[in-house]
């Protein structure tokens, strides 16, 4: 490979070369951002997630008790009988509401409510929290994501605030006895965003490329069609050798 040859014929085209460089950049850059109006802005949006804690409990704390096996005496209404009953529900009953409020933070009736104040500015996902072996647990993680770190929190902590007084009107709406309600507490605002999906540079760094190959192309085909003349140093004539008698 004459390295020098390729110098010499690019410098020669440097003005073609010049330009081409421009125009990969032009070029690469526009498939970037978009210039309008309203200013330049990214044709490709990120991804940001972030996400809000609920605990799936009841009045009394019973995650702070050692014991949770506790009954009190009530008088049946249709007896007249004293009867036990549980003070606190069962671990078993709020992993069952924790499977089941992902769902229900999604319907249309929790949605109105979450959306009460306007539409939220992400999309939002539900899930219940299991354990590192696979246990569920009585949390609920609401998800938010969108084009933006503060569109994605934005959106994580109106929906755990919201779907609270959506579980809150409901128990109200049927009377639920307060004993009785469950207990959803935010135990983690979103406060942080993680990059879901990034801008890809594949398009920008291929068109740049391929400017700059067909614009490289040019210049030595020009060099091909007219070449330089170059002087051909003369060899120095050799000595004449002169024999003495």
């Amino acid at each position: 490979m004459d390295l020098q040859l390729y110098f010499r014929v690019l410098w020669r085209f440097r003005f073609l070369v010049a330009i081409g460089l421009l125009a990969a950049l032009a070029l690469s850059a526009l498939s970037l951002v978009s210039v309008g109006p309203s200013g330049v802005s990214y044709r490709q949006q990120e991804v940001w997630s972030s996400s809000a804690k609920l605990l799936v409990t009841a009045q009394g704390f019973p995650e702070g008790r050692t014991i949770t096996e506790l009954y009190r005496f009530v008088t049946d209404e249709e007896t007249g009988e004293r009867v036990a009953e549980p003070l606190f529900p069962s671990t078993a009953r709020l992993q069952e509401l924790a499977a089941l409020y992902p769902a229900l933070a999604t319907t249309d009736d929790a949605r109105a409510v979450i959306t009460r104040d306007g539409p939220l500015p992400g999309a939002l996902s539900a899930a219940t929290l299991s354990s590192s072996d696979g246990d569920s647990l009585p949390l609920v993680v609401m998800t938010g994501t969108a084009t933006s770190p503060e569109a994605a929190i934005a959106t994580a902590n109106r929906a755990a605030t919201g779907f609270v007084k959506y579980i809150e009107q409901r128990q109200g709406g049927v009377d639920t006895p307060a004993h009785q309600r469950s207990v959803l507490t935010v135990v983690e605002q979103a406060s942080a965003a993680t990059l879901l999906v990034p801008r890809k540079l594949t398009r920008p760094i291929f068109i740049f490329l391929a400017v700059m190959m067909a614009v490289l192309g040019l210049a030595f085909v020009l060099e091909n069609m007219r070449p330089r003349v170059r002087p051909v140093a003369s060899e120095p004539e050799a000595p004449v050798l002169r024999r003495t008698a």
